[in-house]
């Protein structure tokens, strides 16, 4: 019994180490600052494709899909697209959409680096560890409330007839995505917004 119990124990304790190694890597990785604009960029096309999963079904006609609503979504996200119109999305399949995203998206990073760094060089990429770093930080913890809370609830399901483990590791590899997912989108949004400004330079007067 005493066994079975280290043997649960041990395996819950498993899924949070798998997904502690997976976010301490990307962490990693960040510090060390490898690839930190490519990783940036990779956020920016996952979030495009993530709208437009949210605003196309393909098993729909092109015609019902809502370009109004993903265009304006866009432009929440990335301000620089200002210009985008649902019109430039007419009779393009939605392969072809995210295709054309990932290209109007990589542009707009493109300028608002240029922006950034004329404030001070290689501020994009401090900005870009900044931002990644804190949204780690920030909702890691939260994930860990919630994966414990989950848990405690996967428990209780034991007397339904369920498997609490398979429950719980089920469950919580969804969270985990949501949570990857709101990193990327997090760090996006950010990132668009980061208006740094010039440092003002203060001459002291001297005292008579």
């Amino acid at each position: 019994y005493y066994y079975d119990m280290r043997k649960q124990v041990f395996e819950y304790d498993e899924v949070m180490n798998n997904q502690r190694r997976a976010i301490y890597a990307e962490r990693r990785r960040v510090l060390e600052g490898r690839d930190l604009k490519e990783q940036g960029i990779k956020y920016a096309e996952q979030t495009m494709d993530d709208i437009v999963e949210a605003y196309i079904n393909p098993e729909l006609p092109s015609e019902e899909w809502e370009l109004d609503k993903l265009v304006e979504k866009v432009k929440q996200f990335v301000y620089l697209l200002a210009d985008l119109t649902p019109e430039q999305l007419f009779d393009l399949s939605m392969d072809d959409i995210k295709t054309f995203m990932h290209e109007q998206v990589r542009n707009a990073y493109d300028i608002k680096e240029a922006q950034v760094n004329q404030i001070r060089g290689g501020l994009m990429r401090d900005a870009e560890r900044f931002f990644i770093l804190q949204q780690i930080d920030t909702l890691w913890r939260e994930h860990l409330q919630q994966m414990d809370a989950l848990r405690e609830s996967v428990g209780l399901r034991g007397y339904g007839q369920k498997d609490p483990l398979i429950e719980y590791k089920s469950e919580g590899y969804e969270l985990f995505l949501d949570m990857m997912t709101d990193i990327r989108r997090n760090v996006v949004y950010s990132m668009f917004q980061f208006q740094p400004q010039p440092a003002v330079e203060t001459a002291t007067a001297e005292t008579v």
